[in-house]
Parts: C-alpha cells; sequence; structure tokens
C-alpha cells in the first residue's frame, strides 16, 4: 500500500496545470479501478469513484496553478527543507494535489466511500460548473482548505473582469528610453494571501512610473488571475534620469517604438483599493487583487479578481470597480470573465457532522471559520440540488500550505502527518 506522500510524488511527476489535465485524468481512473471501485467520469473531466452503498464523499480538485517549472508542463523535483516540502523553481501543487493523494490512499484501504476529483478549479471553478455525476451521501468533507485546525464552513465568492482601455499618443519629444523590470517579487494567493501585505509587482510597478514625468511605450505581467503577480515590465520615455532600485532593475536602450499617455492606466490601477478592503474582526470579507496587465500598439488590458464573503459585498465590491473604469474613460471595455457566489456558512455549531469532525481533531486546536477563498462546495451544492440531491452537508479541512500559487508554495510535513491521522481517525470512527 503506497502512503499518502509517495501517491503525491507520482502524482507530481505528471504535469497538471489547469486546461492540461488528460495524463492525470487517465491516470486517477486507473489507480482507482486497480483499488476496485466503480468510476465515471462527465465532459467536464470530473472523475468519481464509488463503493456501494457509501457512507461519505471525499472531494478535491486534481489540477494545479503552474508557476516557473510546473508551467512548463515538466515534471516537478521535489524535496525537503525545514520540514517543509517543496517543488524546485516551481509551485508545488499541493494545492490541490495533496487533497488528491489522500483521497487515493484512503481508496487503497476503505470500501465503503465515494470520491470526486473535480477538474480546471483553479480557472473558474469549472469542473464543479459542469459536474454531472450526482453522489449517493449525504455528507462531504472537501479537502482544499490550507490550515491546519481550521474547519471552514463558508467562502468568498469572486468575479474575473478585465478592461480594456484606449491610449491616447504622447507626442512629446523625450530624451530617454527606459526598460523596467522588477524583481525580488514575492507573490502568492490572491485570496487567502491578501491580507499579508504581499507587494503586487503590477501595482508596485505603476506607483513607481506615476512619479516619472514621461509616456509608455509598453507595459506587462503578471502571471495568473488568482495570483498575487511576481513579474511586471515597462518600456518608457522621459526627459529625467532614472535608477534602479530594490524592487526594479532599469535600463536604458534605444528605442523608436510609439509612446502614449500613461494617465488612464495609472488612474486605474492606483485608483483602485488593491488587497484587502474590509476585515470582520480577524477575517478578511472583501478584497482586489490586480493580476495581469498586457498591451498591444494603443489598447491595454487589465484584469483583476475581486472576492467577498458576502453577496452584499461582492456586488458592491464589483460595481465599484466597472464605475471606476467609466469614470476614467466612458468607453473603456468592460468584460465579466467569471462570477460566482459566496459559500455562506449554513451549518449549525452543534451540527453532529460538525462535532464528530471536531472530535477527530482530539487534542489539536480547531477553529470554525469562513476563508477568504474560492472553494468548491457552494457550486458542487447547488449542482447537487439540480441533479434532485438536496441537503449535503459539506464542510471543508487540510492540511498546512503556505505561499500556494507561487514558486514559495510549501507543505507543513508535520502538520500533514497530524493532518491524515485527523482523517483517517474521523473515517474509522464515522457511522451514519
Amino acid at each position: 500500500m503506497k502512503n499518502p506522500l509517495e501517491i503525491f510524488k507520482e502524482i507530481s511527476s505528471i504535469p497538471h496545470i489547469s486546461f492540461h489535465t488528460q495524463e492525470l485524468f487517465e491516470w486517477i481512473i486507473e489507480f482507482s479501478k486497480n483499488c476496485g471501485y466503480d468510476v465515471q467520469t462527465d465532459k467536464a473531466g470530473n472523475i468519481y469513484a464509488s463503493a456501494k452503498n457509501p457512507k461519505l464523499c471525499l472531494q478535491s480538485h486534481y489540477d494545479m496553478v503552474g508557476v516557473g517549472e510546473a508551467n512548463k508542463q515538466l515534471p516537478l523535483e521535489l524535496y525537503i527543507q525545514d520540514g517543509f516540502l517543496k517543488a524546485k523553481n516551481s509551485s508545488l501543487g499541493a494545492d490541490n494535489g495533496i487533497g488528491v493523494a489522500l483521497e487515493l490512499y484512503l481508496m487503497q484501504k476503505y470500501k465503503d466511500l465515494e470520491f470526486l476529483f473535480t477538474n480546471n478549479e483553479e480557472v473558474g471553478l469549472l469542473g464543479a460548473k459542469g459536474l454531472e455525476i450526482n453522489i449517493a451521501s449525504n455528507r462531504l468533507i472537501n479537502l482544499d482548505s490550507e490550515k491546519f485546525g481550521e474547519i471552514v464552513l463558508g467562502c468568498a465568492g469572486g468575479y474575473d473582469m478585465s478592461v480594456i482601455f484606449n491610449l491616447k499618443p504622447d507626442v512629446s519629444s523625450y530624451k530617454n528610453t527606459y526598460q523596467i523590470a522588477a524583481r525580488g517579487f514575492q507573490g502568492g494567493h490572491s485570496g487567502i494571501d491578501i491580507h499579508k501585505n504581499i507587494k503586487n509587482a503590477l501595482v508596485s510597478l505603476c506607483e513607481f512610473i506615476d512619479k516619472i514625468d514621461g509616456g509608455i511605450c509598453s507595459i506587462s505581467g503578471g502571471e495568473k488571475i488568482n495570483s498575487i503577480p511576481v513579474n511586471s515590465k515597462a518600456i518608457i520615455k522621459t526627459n529625467q534620469i532614472i535608477n534602479s532600485c530594490n524592487e526594479f532593475l532599469v535600463q536604458e536602450i534605444k528605442s523608436n517604438t510609439t509612446c502614449y499617455d500613461k494617465k488612464n492606466i495609472m488612474d486605474f490601477i492606483l485608483g483602485i483599493k488593491n488587497g484587502l478592503r474590509a476585515k470582520n474582526e480577524e477575517d478578511v470579507v472583501d478584497s482586489v487583487n490586480i493580476s495581469l496587465l498586457s498591451q498591444e500598439n494603443s489598447k491595454i488590458k487589465v484584469a483583476l479578481m475581486g472576492r467577498s464573503n458576502t453577496k452584499a459585498l461582492l456586488d458592491s465590491n464589483l460595481l465599484e470597480a466597472k464605475n471606476l473604469a467609466k469614470s476614467i474613460d466612458m468607453n473603456a471595455e468592460i468584460k465579466i470573465d467569471d462570477f460566482y457566489p459566496p459559500w455562506e456558512k449554513n451549518m449549525l455549531e452543534e451540527d453532529e457532522f460538525l462535532h464528530k469532525i471536531k472530535n477527530a481533531f482530539g487534542k489539536n486546536l480547531t477553529k470554525i471559520c469562513q476563508i477568504h477563498a474560492g472553494l468548491e462546495c457552494g457550486i458542487l451544492q447547488e449542482r447537487f440540488q439540480a441533479m434532485g440531491k438536496k441537503g449535503v452537508k459539506m464542510l471543508s479541512i487540510g492540511p498546512t500550505i503556505i505561499s500556494p500559487h507561487s514558486i514559495n508554495e510549501r507543505l507543513d510535513i508535520a502538520c500533514f502527518e497530524k493532518f491524515s491521522e485527523v482523517l483517517e481517525n474521523f473515517i474509522e470512527n464515522y457511522r451514519i
């Protein structure tokens, strides 16, 4: 029998960034069948493995955010450092490959469970939205949370917005042309890391350029819609002398590229309250992340992601971003690329299912909470109801994963071992 970390290492050897999951899809199916489970799939690439009369459903997504080597669709080189599992020059994919590994481990040992592996979660919860397979049991544990001891009963909703501005030419005569490139930015998850004051490479670049009297020839940056940007670069023209600093490498270059007025894009990116926007006691409940920036001639496109833990906050967040864009340029092209509502807490503290989960943690400290990130639970609940399966109770738990969606992503091995024990303790003692 393979242990969870052995299984995770096999998963990590198979490239599986979002939209490129076919090989891992086939591998999970084969593994499940070898464990004696019946397998179904659907058009969205979701995988459902079930035993007869299952008492509980476990769910994870099997795609990952690719940063660094993972984005090249290469096998990951794993190593352990200071008690953490990491991937060399890459995101690790513990979000949510470690949940997949735990499911497959349990599949080897138990024959009274059902397992749901969803696809393309990191690019808009697409697998959950397209789910065509129902489950049999009335309880589901999502394994996509990232802090040991947290029992999550709700999560943020979100939207992806893109805005295209048409920049005016800057016909001023400038003596100097500079290329500016970000360096040393940390990056992170745009939801669960948003309160950590991690600098956004795109916002910081705009703050740097905004202080310079001149125009822009090109500007771009960011990695993923749901990541705090690490990379940004620009070419600008000015009469000033610009020097490198800790955050930016500045090089003078020769260029005859057309120069554009930078006011609109500066006003938008610096006008939005990027980062943490509101908290409810200790919990983040509202945020915005400027995620991606690209330019083609006079057209400049900025993509951002807003998150909120209530529908009222999410609607307000979205409206504010739209209004700002239109106030800067009435002809700005605004597109909502994705929108999903929050999963608002609907389970009572005294619920029996919740009580049994808390007992499984034993003496480990637990916290009932909502998280400021997207989980599939709310969408899955809607999908199950649409298929006639009502009243499924859900919660989310997981081991500690630090800096997901970045090359600094790492799994706390000690917490993972504790979590594995908690999960198996719950399975061993759970009765319908």
